[in-house]
């Protein structure tokens, strides 16, 4: 049974434009989108883990938006339009989107009631997705632009994330997997919650440890987008003892 999940009228507070202004203060703008999928299965068990939870796709719309800083829409509308019909990953109990479609309204940008609005929809069969292998698991290179990187980070059960800092991208994470475990430089490694944000800023080192049986996954957007280059390892991880095999 096909069917459309839509989320309208999501209103997100970013930075987003090309002029002065609009790279200074952040403005609102309103995200409308839907995604398509075949609904039978989460339908006949009436189990959220197995449909899209609107929620979640809410929230992951505002990280990306709030974490972008993007200067035009086609580029915010891009981005998000990957993520939505990016497969899931191993062990999501998700179906896969068969399409998607995304709008941004702005705001005050034009004389009088007028407002501009960008739509973009897409095929997940037209869309192909670049994934890399790491110690720790795979990395899902949702989309690279030249200003940013948005990429889903999927850790293998009982791997980690390694100690480590960034000296020239600025790094935003949302935990997508309830119970991995997560720390930065001079904190106690500790389980986080699906919907946990985190900002690292230069030179504060973090990692991340999964103790679970299944694929952890964490969404994050690099700006600029990723250098391997500036993955820097550093001594200081935290004990984890009782949480490796």
């Amino acid at each position: 049974m096909d069917a459309r999940i839509c989320v309208d009228d999501l209103e997100v507070s970013c930075l987003i434009g090309c002029l002065d202004a609009e790279r200074r203060v952040e403005q609102t703008v309103k995200v409308d989108l839907w995604v398509e999928l075949d609904i039978t299965r989460p339908a006949l068990t009436d189990s959220l883990d197995r449909t899209w939870n609107y929620a979640a796709i809410a929230d992951q719309m505002d990280f990306i938006l709030r974490s972008g800083q993007f200067w035009l829409l086609e580029s915010a509308c891009r981005v998000l339009l990957r993520w939505l019909l990016v497969p899931p990953a191993d062990g999501e109990g998700r179906p896969a989107a068969t399409a998607a479609g995304v709008s941004i309204t702005k705001f005050g940008v034009l004389p009088g009631r007028a407002k501009p609005r960008l739509t973009v929809s897409g095929r997940a069969a037209d869309e192909t997705f670049q994934r890399e292998t790491n110690p720790w698991g795979t990395v899902d290179v949702i989309e690279e632009t030249d200003r940013l990187g948005l990429y889903r980070l999927d850790v293998a059960p009982r791997h980690g994330i390694p100690h480590h800092v960034h000296r020239r991208m600025l790094e935003h994470e949302m935990v997508l997997t309830d119970g991995i475990v997560g720390w930065h430089d001079g904190t106690e490694p500790t389980p986080l919650a699906a919907g946990t944000r985190r900002d690292w800023p230069h030179n504060l080192p973090h990692g991340y440890w999964n103790p679970l049986d299944r694929v952890a996954s964490i969404l994050c957007l690099d700006r600029p987008r990723f250098d391997p280059t500036d993955e820097v390892v550093v001594s200081g991880a935290p004990a984890l003892a009782g949480l490796r095999p």
